[in-house]
This record gives structure tokens, C-alpha cells and sequence, in this order.
């Protein structure tokens, strides 16, 4: 098929922008990451699609909705830039199947681990 080159980069594309996004969700509430990045990218993307000055404006149709959602995927992006690299990692590799977090976090505090016998 002559257009099914097309399609598949498409659909790579839709998959890059959901994966960035559950990325940057993640990091949001990973407490690893600076306050200071959770708080300034998210904040700025939500003033730009929340001002009535747009670069399309939103009375447009389906054009006024694409630069709003341009900005948000752009925001994910800078909060995954933004964010430490050895943690991005850690929830890229969770992501994708090649670590559980159970196994990478330490066991709770109020776990006692004690032997015990019954006495008669």
C-alpha cells in the first residue's frame, strides 16, 4: 500500500505525544521533582490556553483547539527536560515493563521482620 507509510508515522506521532504526556503526569507527582518545575511549567500552559490572546484564536474551529493543545504537549516536554534525567529514566523504564516500582522502593518503616516460635 502506497499510503501506509503515512499512516504508521501518524500514528507514531499520536503514541510519542500520549507517552510524553503520561510521562509529564507522572513526574508531576513524582516528590523528586522541583516544586518550583511542578508548579511554573503546568502554571504557564495554563495561563496561555486560559488568555483570550491565542496565536489562532479559539472561535476558529479545530484551529483554536490545536495551538491549545500544542501547548500542552510543549509544556510536557519542558517538564520532562526540566526534571532530573536519572528519575525521567526510572519512569521511562517503568513505562515500558523493565522495572516494577515494588521492587525499587525500599520496604515501609513500620514493617517488623522477626522470628517467632510457640511456646507450650
Amino acid at each position: 500500500m502506497a499510503g501506509s507509510g503515512k499512516r504508521g508515522q501518524s500514528w507514531n506521532v499520536w503514541a510519542e505525544m500520549w507517552r510524553t504526556l503520561r510521562l509529564a503526569w507522572r513526574l508531576l507527582r513524582d516528590p523528586r521533582v522541583s516544586p518550583f518545575v511542578k508548579i511554573l511549567v503546568p502554571g504557564l500552559a495554563f495561563i496561555y490556553v486560559l488568555l483570550p490572546v491565542d496565536i489562532s484564536p479559539d472561535l476558529v474551529p479545530l484551529l483554536g483547539q490545536i495551538d491549545d493543545l500544542a501547548a500542552l504537549i510543549l509544556a510536557a516536554r519542558l517538564l520532562v527536560e526540566m526534571s532530573p534525567p536519572a528519575v525521567v529514566a526510572e519512569h521511562e523504564a517503568e513505562m515500558m515493563g523493565l522495572i516494577s516500582r515494588q521492587s525499587s522502593e525500599p520496604p515501609p518503616d513500620d514493617v517488623v521482620d522477626a522470628d517467632y516460635r510457640i511456646l507450650d
